[in-house]
């Protein structure tokens, strides 16, 4: 199976210069893990909840949020994220999700944002047994793309 199979797309996003509330917000109102930062239509970074999150609450004692008070994506996000093309076998992307412990990767085509990956994206073929690329066309298109296998 490849990641065009199951990848989901068009890709909420958000450019460097989104206000972390408004990130957050989107996070919490489309229930994902993370959103591509996107500068024209080139990927240049990757924003997830730690990032929006991280030095933002005060301690209860009275102590100071200190780190990532930035108001802007740009200023928190991961640059140069880890990313996967299209045609990557969707096995090796879930062993470098597992590995580096993302929930979601990027899918880039010549560094432009096609899609994102996410292991609930994986997780629903596994529970409907969907476990190859003709399963995938099958069940969601009914038809079988020989090209795609």
């Amino acid at each position: 199976m490849k990641a065009r199979d199951i990848m989901s797309r068009p890709v909420t996003q958000v450019g460097p210069d989104t206000p972390v509330t408004d990130a957050a917000a989107v996070l919490v109102e489309q229930g994902f893990s993370s959103l591509p930062v996107v500068e024209g239509d080139r990927l240049i970074g990757i924003v997830g909840e730690a990032d929006l999150v991280r030095g933002r609450i005060p301690a209860q004692d009275g102590g100071h949020a200190t780190a990532g008070t930035a108001g802007r994506v740009g200023d928190v996000m991961t640059r140069s994220p880890i990313t996967r093309e299209p045609g990557s076998d969707v096995a090796d992307v879930v062993a470098t999700m597992l590995d580096h412990q993302l929930r979601a990767l990027p899918i880039v085509e010549g560094g432009e944002l096609v899609g994102m990956l996410a292991r609930r994206d994986v997780l629903r073929c596994v529970a409907k047994g969907e476990l190859t690329s003709a399963e995938v066309w099958r069940d969601r298109f009914g038809l079988v793309d020989h090209d795609r296998g």
